[in-house]
C-alpha cells in the first residue's frame, strides 16, 4: 500500500498548520490563488486541489466570486461541550477560571522568553485597542472581546499551538458563562480601573522578557478576575432574595 502524500495533501497539511497556530484566523480570507501558489512555490491547480480538501474538512468555505475563507477553528469540538456543560451549571465558569490561571500564566512566562517583534508589536496593537474601547465605555460585549483578544496576543506569542487552541475554547466558554454580567463586570470602576492596570504591567513584562515578572502579573490577574466575579455572583444572589422577598411579603 502507497502512503506516500500527494502534492496536494502536503499543501492542505501546511495550511491546515497555518490555521493551527493561528496565522490563518477564522474568517480570513485567503489570499488570491495566484500569489499563495507563488508564497507556497506551487502550482495552482495543486493549490486549487488542497483547498478542496479543507473544504471537505470543513475548515475552508468557497464563496462564488468571493474568494476562500477560514470557516473554523481546530478547537471547535472542545468548545461545545463546555458551552452545554455552562448552560446547564453557570458554577462551572470557576473551573474554567481556575484552568486559566495555570494556563495564563505559562503562557506569559513562555511569551516573555520566545516572543518575536512580530508578537510583541501585536501584543502592543492588542492592548492599545483594549485601553481605547475601555476609555470608551458603555460596551462590554466589545470590552469582552478586546480584552480576549489582548490575552490570545500574548498566548500566540508563546509558540504553543496546543495551548492556543485550548485558550480560545476557554475564552470563549467564559465569556458566554458571564454574558449576562459583563455590563456590572466591565461598567464598576472598582474592577475596571484595576484591569486596566494589570493588562498594562502583564504587557509590559512580556515585551520586556521577564519571564518570572510575567508569570506572577497573570495569575494576581487572574485571581482578580475569579474575585471580582464571585462578587458579582453574591451581589446577584443578594438581589434575588431581596426580590424574592418582597415579592412573597407584598412590599
Amino acid at each position: 500500500m502507497n502512503n506516500k502524500k500527494t502534492v496536494a495533501e502536503s499543501i492542505a497539511e501546511q495550511l491546515e498548520t497555518m490555521i493551527a497556530e493561528g496565522v490563518l484566523k477564522v474568517g480570513q480570507k485567503l489570499p488570491p490563488e495566484r500569489i499563495l501558489s507563488e508564497r507556497l512555490n506551487v502550482s495552482r491547480p495543486s493549490l486549487r486541489e488542497a483547498k478542496q480538501i479543507l473544504v471537505s474538512k470543513g475548515l475552508l468555505s468557497s464563496r462564488q466570486g468571493g474568494g476562500t475563507f477560514v470557516e473554523k477553528s481546530l478547537n471547535d469540538n472542545l468548545t461545545d461541550p463546555l458551552v452545554e456543560l455552562l448552560k446547564k451549571k453557570s458554577n462551572f465558569r470557576y473551573d474554567v477560571l481556575e484552568v486559566r490561571c495555570s494556563l495564563d500564566s505559562q503562557a506569559a512566562y513562555s511569551a516573555a522568553l520566545r516572543a518575536t517583534e512580530s508578537d510583541k508589536t501585536n501584543i502592543q496593537s492588542a492592548f492599545d485597542h483594549l485601553s481605547k474601547v475601555h476609555d470608551q465605555g458603555g460596551d462590554p460585549i466589545a470590552e469582552a472581546k478586546a480584552d480576549a483578544l489582548f490575552h490570545l496576543s500574548i498566548v500566540e506569542a508563546s509558540h504553543n499551538v496546543v495551548l492556543l487552541h485550548i485558550m480560545r475554547s476557554l475564552f470563549e466558554v467564559l465569556q458566554i458563562s458571564i454574558e449576562d454580567n459583563l455590563d456590572k463586570f466591565y461598567s464598576n470602576h472598582r474592577i475596571g480601573e484595576p484591569l486596566h492596570d494589570q493588562h498594562s504591567k502583564l504587557m509590559q513584562a512580556v515585551i520586556d522578557g521577564r519571564a518570572e515578572d510575567a508569570k506572577k502579573a497573570a495569575n494576581e490577574h487572574l485571581k482578580f478576575v475569579e474575585k471580582s466575579i464571585h462578587g458579582i455572583d453574591r451581589e446577584n444572589e443578594r438581589i434575588s432574595r431581596s426580590n424574592f422577598k418582597s415579592a412573597v411579603l407584598g412590599e
